[in-house]
């Protein structure tokens, strides 16, 4: 899972302005799924300038937070959860299938992904849209699904609602995924 350099110069670029990568918190579909489910590991994949899940941290949960620029730790060899927001969709397209199948040989319980599927509003440095993959949610589900050993246990499906900036109206769609290891 290596960016190639010139992407990993942009990320740079991108994560050098201030509102960009800096979440904080957890969500609550994040919280509310931990209450109901035996989780002693996560792996915040993409966690950005912050580390939104530290406040899960505790003497029975450990997290990982991982970002290429920002916090370039080893990945661990597993998890329970393995956890992304906001952060497929800025995925290099070829790489797209390297980086899903090694999340999900992370994962040794659940992949909890929260993806944008349409522009962002920031664009990269030598002008490409900041997502680099904008596909619908079945292209994503489809997607997930080649991966062997795993079953959804949650969709969701946002939008399309319309973001007008200028005279530009983006369609904000979000596409929530929640899977479960096979046993």
């Amino acid at each position: 899972m290596q960016n190639s350099p010139e992407y990993t110069l942009q990320l740079e670029k991108l994560h050098s302005r201030k509102s960009f990568g800096n979440a904080s918190g957890a969500p609550k579909i994040l919280t509310d799924f931990l209450a109901e489910h035996t989780v002693t590991s996560i792996l915040d994949f993409g966690c950005g300038k912050g580390t939104p899940l530290d406040s899960l941290k505790s003497d029975k949960m450990d997290i990982y937070s991982y970002d290429p620029i920002t916090h370039p730790i080893e990945l661990p060899e597993s998890v329970d959860l393995v956890y992304s927001r906001d952060v497929l969709e800025h995925i290099e397209t070829e790489q797209i299938d390297t980086v899903l199948e090694k999340l999900f040989a992370i994962g040794t319980k659940y992949q909890h992904h929260f993806i944008a599927c349409h522009p962002a509003k920031k664009r990269l440095s030598d002008g490409r849209n900041a997502h680099l993959i904008i596909e619908e949610p079945k292209w994503w589900k489809d997607k997930i699904e080649q991966i062997p050993g795993w079953k959804i246990i949650h969709e969701n499906i946002k939008g399309p609602k319309p973001l007008v900036r200028g005279n530009i109206t983006i369609d904000i769609v979000k596409y929530t995924v929640i899977l479960e290891k096979e046993v």
